[in-house]
């Protein structure tokens, strides 16, 4: 195990004073640029961190807001698994000089913006950190708010790189859509007939994506079947949708974006004995699934890792607040599964 490094060793490594290797880490003023650079420099190559007692300095507590949609109805599909990894690295750093607030916004994703704007509205530069998730324009307006106002930023799940953010977790959209046909082309007998994008509402930049990755790689593979692509997020509009399609039209296949159609789209076919079975390819693992895949109704379904994101957000988020100065990887993209009925428990 290697020696831990020392604001002491920093000072002597460097030939300046313990003050002014504070000064350096905290951006505060009293020492040349130069200087600042050189100690910074070393602080990189030595690998040096600031441990809570060091963060003790700032004679502050650490503020941190998680808001995400509440796990409930059908958010608890995704929202749940977010949220057992968000818990999960909170109490890595509860232990540290950190308070951290949960807020669940009512509503689901759609309502982030609202949610955010009222954060705004009711906090000050004394917010920290904020851990949140952003897939439209408003809640991109008020994501850059807070950036501009201090606040330190980790997105988590769907986000975009934007000037001064902390770090952005997610998977991309266009994989798992281009991850899904890969799939589906496996599955489907015959190269006709039509296939079926269960999507999600086409202002989210993720649902665009999804749907991009999955013209991409269908004009790859060079198939033949004609897509339909349509907004069933929510089960009622979106079972109505499916039922005319397997009425007027020769389902081959069918893609759902998300755990909430993923849901739904099997729980149809579970209850309706009329209409053939077409091959499902899903998106996100969730307890819930669990009697789809034995039975063999849903053949698949991608995991993105969402758990693990959420752990990794908290965690990213306390560094970028204890180390100010340091350079950190802005975006980090998950890792990708593809699930089915021989290795979905490893994903539970």
């Amino acid at each position: 195990m290697s020696e831990k490094v020392t604001i002491k060793d920093i000072a002597k490594r460097t030939g300046t004073s313990i003050t002014s290797v504070h000064r350096a880490l905290h951006g505060t003023k009293g020492i040349s640029e130069e200087l600042r650079k050189k100690i910074l420099l070393e602080v990189e190559k030595s690998n040096y961190r600031m441990d809570e007692a060091a963060s003790m300095l700032r004679r502050e507590k650490f503020h941190i807001v998680v808001l995400l949609p509440k796990n409930e109805a059908d958010e608890r599909f995704y929202y749940s698994g977010l949220w057992d990894g968000i818990y999960r690295g909170a109490s890595e750093i509860e232990k540290n000089k950190v308070t951290i607030t949960y807020v669940e916004a009512v509503g689901g994703i759609g309502y982030i913006s609202d949610a955010l704007e009222k954060l705004f509205d009711e906090t000050d530069e004394n917010l920290h950190g904020l851990v949140t998730l952003c897939d439209d324009e408003a809640s991109l307006n008020w994501v850059t708010r807070f950036i501009r106002r201090g606040t330190k930023v980790a997105l988590i799940d769907r986000g975009t790189i934007l000037q001064g953010i902390c770090c952005c977790i997610k998977t991309s959209s266009i994989d798992m859509g281009r991850l899904a046909v890969n799939m589906m082309h496996f599955l489907m007998k015959k190269d006709e007939g039509v296939l079926v994008l269960v999507n999600g509402p086409n202002q989210r930049v993720s649902y665009q994506e999804y749907f991009q990755g999955v013209k991409e790689k269908m004009r790859e593979l060079n198939m033949k079947q004609e897509l339909v692509n349509f907004n069933g997020y929510e089960a009622e509009s979106g079972k109505k949708q499916l039922i005319n399609l397997l009425n007027s039209r020769d389902i081959k296949g069918i893609i759902t974006s998300n755990a909430r159609a993923t849901y739904w789209v099997c729980e149809f076919f579970d209850n309706r004995t009329e209409f053939e079975l077409p091959p499902i390819v899903g998106t996100d693992v969730f307890q819930e699934l669990q009697p789809f895949f034995e039975s063999g109704i849903l053949k698949a379904s991608i995991y993105q890792s969402h758990r693990e994101h959420g752990e990794k957000a908290m965690k990213d988020l306390y560094e970028c607040l204890i180390n100010p100065r340091m350079n950190y990887e802005k975006q980090t993209l998950g890792t990708l599964s593809l699930v089915v009925k021989e290795n979905y428990k490893y994903f539970l």
